[in-house]
């Protein structure tokens, strides 16, 4: 709620192109100054661009975009199902599923649909019926 009331009426692009340019823009004199860990080829910063970009460009222009029409709770609640988007990558790459997986995501499943349902009427408050 507090990010909510804070950067409410930000555009998201704006606030999420801004963190990652800024965060790059930190990370840079770091990046230069320490030992490569791996060769640096063209493919190699090519995925290394397409991942930053791609992956977590649209994950925070997703999750402002998410932020600006529900409530914290729900964004926040995406980020458990990133192992069952892991999993399905996993199987279709071949990898064995194992039936303890399989139940992790049906208790992930069914906590994201928990957290989705609808908040009950507390026994005892008084409902409010309004005329249509």
């Amino acid at each position: 709620m507090k990010l909510r009331g804070t950067l409410g009426g930000l555009n998201p692009v704006g606030l999420a192109t801004t963190q990652l340019g800024l965060s790059s823009v930190m990370l840079l004199p770091v990046a230069l100054i320490g030992p490569a860990p791996a060769p640096l080829t063209l493919t190699a910063v090519g995925a290394a661009l397409f991942l930053g970009v791609v992956g977590s460009g649209l994950a925070y222009l997703l999750y402002y975009g998410l932020l600006a029409r529900v409530s914290p709770t729900q964004v926040t609640a995406v980020t458990y199902a990133l192992p069952v988007w892991g999993l399905g990558w996993a199987a279709l790459a071949g990898e064995p599923v194992g039936a303890l997986s399989v139940l992790g995501v049906l208790v992930v499943l069914s906590g994201l649909g928990l957290i989705n349902l609808p908040p009950r009427a507390k026994p005892g408050a008084a409902t409010v019926q309004t005329d249509a």
